[in-house]
């Protein structure tokens, strides 16, 4: 019996190191077909692959924001260290939704959507069944005394950015409400750091990466203090 169940566990470890192997060396073709992708060419279809993702995968954000217009949008994430909820009752609707207040997170990070809206940057939080149950808006004066800035690669964010090629940057952006700020992570590439998901597909990866990079120009050009440099121009 002791001997069948070492040759049980060498069989694990074996198929463990080689299931990594096989997805390291799957990364690393994928970030190099995404490398060669001539951006400055791409960001030229930020407005179509935008439209095509809104009208697909995404359609159930265009549901949310109603009459609002869309004028570009990122994924977000909850930094891992923040513990508490978003504000009970939070949940208007778009036509009754007030001025953004004190809000908190959950500790249970579920995807989070951020879309630039005219002056406005609404944040759309979704529930553990995916929908979206909680919508918040950052007016200009909101976003005119927040911050966006670019922080180290490190770990499972350097991890998530590396398997979509060499131009990825991730950033926090502070977001001012009447208490503590919201802090949020977000990518230069449409990335949920909470699900590990492997990109396989170098034509859905440049796109992902021109419609998140879209949306940080569009953000920097409207407000100067949440500007950026755009890695795909670097």
């Amino acid at each position: 019996m002791t001997f069948y169940y070492i040759i049980f566990i060498v069989f694990v470890v074996l198929y463990v190191g080689y299931y990594q192997f096989y997805l390291k060396r799957k990364n690393a073709r994928q970030a190099e077909e995404v490398s060669k992708a001539d951006f400055k060419a791409e960001f030229a279809n930020a407005s179509l692959y935008r439209q095509n993702l809104l009208a697909t995968d995404l359609s159930f954000l265009k549901k949310a924001m109603g009459e609002e217009t869309i004028d570009a949008f990122n994924y977000a994430n909850a930094e891992t260290s923040v513990a508490s909820a978003l504000k009970e009752g939070v949940k208007d609707r778009l036509k009754g939704m007030a001025t953004l207040g004190t809000v908190r997170f959950t500790t249970v990070n579920t995807p989070k959507y951020l879309v630039l809206s005219g002056d406005n940057l609404h944040l759309l939080d979704t529930d553990t069944d995916g929908e979206i149950d909680r919508h918040l808006i950052f007016n200009r004066s909101r976003l005119e005394n927040s911050r966006l800035a670019e922080i180290p690669l490190e770990g499972q964010l350097k991890a998530q950015a590396m398997a979509r090629g060499e131009n990825v940057r991730v950033y926090k952006l502070s977001l001012q409400t009447d208490g503590k700020p919201v802090e949020l992570i977000l990518y230069s590439c449409l990335i949920f750091t909470e699900i590990p998901e492997i990109p396989t597909d170098p034509a859905e990866t440049v796109q992902a990466i021109v419609i998140a990079n879209d949306f940080l120009k569009q953000l920097g050009d409207k407000y100067p203090n949440l500007k950026v440099t755009l890695p795909i121009f670097g």
